[in-house]
């Protein structure tokens, strides 16, 4: 159909789809490096990728307020670009991002191996075709505000992304839309829940927090 494939690379780096990197699949992709993303700069920053050297340079003028030669501004751009400090940080991590990942990998599985079998909680799956970098490590539970309660009384920390789906903000009331419009989407939003995910996780850790979950979730089921 002639479309065009933006990828939204923001919490996958390093991931694989089908055999290739995301990233290097459609005509253009973003990659986030807010300081908790996997590949996380000091500070903010951020990239786009293109496979089209025309709309690179387009991008590369707008992110330097609309020039390419100093004092020369061909359009109105803005202030886009990574200062070094930001730089520097990430080209230090770089060279650590696949150990990292592969730290999330182990750990997710574990997650999964260990939770599969408990009712009432859904874990996520891989496909075969696809290497993931989890970001996030993310159940679906029905009973997901009283398990996180429980679970904050026994110290383990997690977290909701995100408590909002997009239909629903605020910014978007101008489409009028009802909550029955979304029902997928408003029906799940109640029950994610986002448990401790990081390379320093150790296997002690994730047991013990299934461990948790396990105990809880009975008495909670």
């Amino acid at each position: 159909h002639n479309l065009l494939v933006i990828e939204d690379t923001s919490q996958a780096h390093g991931a694989r789809y089908k055999g290739k990197m995301v990233g290097s699949i459609g005509d253009a992709a973003t990659f986030s490096f807010y300081p908790g993303k996997n590949l996380g700069a000091y500070g903010d920053g951020g990239a786009i990728v293109l496979n089209d050297a025309n709309a690179a340079q387009l991008a590369r003028t707008y992110a330097n307020h609309g020039s390419v030669v100093k004092y020369h501004h061909t359009i109105e751009g803005r202030n886009s670009r990574l200062d070094g400090i930001q730089a520097a940080v990430l080209s230090t991590k770089l060279p650590h991002l696949e150990s990292w990942s592969e730290a999330r990998r182990r750990n997710a599985r574990l997650y999964t191996d260990l939770l599969s079998d408990v009712d009432g909680i859904n874990v996520p799956r891989e496909a075969e075709y696809a290497l993931p970098v989890y970001h996030l490590y993310v159940i679906r539970v029905a009973q997901r505000d009283s398990l996180q309660k429980a679970l904050g009384e026994r110290g383990v920390s997690t977290a909701i992304h995100y408590p909002i789906s997009l239909p629903s903000l605020e910014a978007y009331g101008y489409l009028g839309h009802e909550p029955t419009d979304f029902p997928v989407a408003n029906g799940q939003m109640g029950q994610l829940l986002s448990l401790p995910m990081y390379p320093e996780l150790t296997e002690e850790m994730v047991r013990y927090t299934v461990d948790c979950i396990r105990e809880e979730i009975g008495a909670l089921v």
